[in-house]
């Protein structure tokens, strides 16, 4: 039976299939149909390039620094840039300046529009983007890690577009960009020089491509659909092409990695593997290939699916495995209940930190250090209306995995 999916442009959650081998204390799953024999593994590149986002479809809610978390706190008029100092827990507006209101561009730290942001090489970089409306460009800017010294480190074109994640490697800034020459953009790989302020194409991409993340010291892409061979019924949404590759971050050099059919399978490229989660007859399945190896680790979750229920917000940290899953008509809240799956145990338990009136999970935005930064929503009552604003809360990584917040 299939399961519907998030629609594309919200949610890092569509799926990939795949096969392999079944690890032997794990018992063994049907294949799904649409599985494809596992590939070699991606020859590994040496280097300091990192993924920079929280999703593929997202450039990064905040950036974690090398001594704490900077975020961007927006309000109706302006946008504050805030960083959480990691050893004291603190949380400021990131300007020196004596007897400043944050409210004016006099304040280096208040902006009228919300940069995404990313930090590599030592340095903050604010990514501005205007969506290549022609009416101002987006840029570029770098601050040192205290919010001083902002400069301008490149000016897009009026017709471009940041399209969507970012990676970097302390000298360089990896992006999927835009271009606007008509009704559709063509989209390219890029790599901004951050010393020269030089942009590079690496190579041409589908306008369905996301940049998933790294491994391997590589870039990865997923590209859906392309030579599908189907019309456009909702039903032809099961059977699309996904194509995942690995691009050297230096030459732009294309490698194939995988090839599948879209058919109930959810992923995240994350710590050189690939984590594929599916619902083979409803009941959830995890395979975790070493990207560096081809070689597969499978794992059957106590967890079932309604029909129509989907996961998404795939997460790995410390050799838990995290996901967010939607079973629909659900009695109360949301419908949407956050797990996390300890993978040496297999001990699976549910992350009880949830949005009082809407019933979503908290979100985790980085870290601060050795320390998990939080969002936590803010209402003045009990009702979606009362919402005031996001805070960010520091909290262990025990503290999160056992529900609990400081007060």
């Amino acid at each position: 039976m299939k399961k519907h999916i998030l629609p594309l442009g919200l949610a890092a959650c569509l799926l990939l299939a795949a096969c392999g081998q079944t690890a032997p204390s794990a018992p063994s799953v049907p294949a799904a149909s649409s599985a494809q024999s596992a590939s070699a593994g991606v020859e590994t590149q040496a280097g300091e390039l990192e993924y920079l986002s929280a999703s593929p479809d997202n450039i990064g809610y905040g950036a974690e620094g090398d001594q704490g978390f900077y975020y961007i706190q927006d309000s109706i008029d302006r946008a504050n840039l805030h960083f959480i100092d990691a050893a004291s827990g603190q949380d400021i507006v990131l300007c020196s300046n004596p007897s400043c209101t944050h409210d004016s561009d006099a304040c280096p730290a208040c902006f009228t529009g919300s940069p995404y942001l990313a930090f590599t090489g030592g340095k903050l970089f604010l990514l501005f983007d205007v969506s290549g409306s022609g009416e101002e460009p987006g840029h570029v800017d770098v601050v040192e890690p205290d919010g001083s010294g902002r400069r301008t480190v490149y000016t897009f074109a009026l017709n471009q577009s940041l399209g969507g994640s970012v990676a970097g490697d302390g000298k360089n800034l990896y992006f999927l960009l835009a271009t606007y020459e008509g009704d559709s953009p063509a989209m390219s790989l890029v790599r901004l020089d951050l010393a020269e302020g030089s942009l590079t194409e690496l190579c041409k991409v589908d306008n369905s491509t996301f940049l998933m993340g790294v491994a391997c010291g590589k870039l990865m892409l997923k590209t859906i659909g392309g030579e599908s061979g189907t019309g456009g019924s909702p039903d032809d949404f099961y059977t699309q092409r996904h194509t995942l590759k690995a691009v050297d971050p230096a030459t732009g050099e294309v490698t194939p990695v995988l090839e599948w059919t879209q058919d109930e399978y959810w992923e995240l490229v994350a710590d050189d593997s690939l984590y594929l989660l599916s619902a083979p007859e409803g009941k959830l399945h995890l395979t975790v290939r070493d990207l560096a190896t081809g070689s597969d680790t499978d794992y059957d979750l106590p967890l079932e699916t309604k029909e129509d229920g989907y996961a998404m917000s795939l997460s790995a940290r410390n050799g838990v495995f995290m996901f967010s899953l939607f079973n629909p008509g659900e009695s109360s809240g949301s419908g949407i209940q956050r797990w996390a799956c300890t993978l040496e145990t297999g001990e699976t338990q549910e992350l009880k930190l949830y949005d009082p009136v809407r019933g979503y999970p908290f979100q985790v935005m980085g870290e601060a250090g050795d320390k998990l930064v939080v969002q936590v929503p803010r209402y003045s009552g009990d009702d979606i209306y009362s919402f005031q604003q996001y805070d960010y809360v520091v909290c262990s990584w025990q503290d999160y995995l056992n529900s609990q917040l400081p007060e």
